[in-house]
């Protein structure tokens, strides 16, 4: 999208969690967050049951949903 090659930087999971015990409240709040998410992907560690899983375009059909294209594209 944007013509360039983001540079990637690897920071192991010990060095995540020293960071966390070294930092003072409340920022280390946000990054015991940040790897709860990003490392242990505990956001995404469950089931829904499809007995009431219901797609959100049924709920709120008024609604015009943005794809994540057009999402980013703002920040280009």
């Amino acid at each position: 999208m944007i013509d360039k090659t983001l540079e990637r930087v690897y920071v192991p999971e010990y060095q995540v969690l020293q960071n966390i015990q070294e930092t003072p409240i409340p920022v280390n709040v946000i990054l015991s967050i940040g790897h709860s998410v990003s490392v242990k992907g505990d956001h995404t560690n469950f089931e829904i049951e499809a007995s009431f899983a219901v797609e959100a375009s049924e709920l709120y059909p008024d609604v015009k949903y943005t794809i994540v294209d057009e999402y980013l594209n703002q920040f280009v």
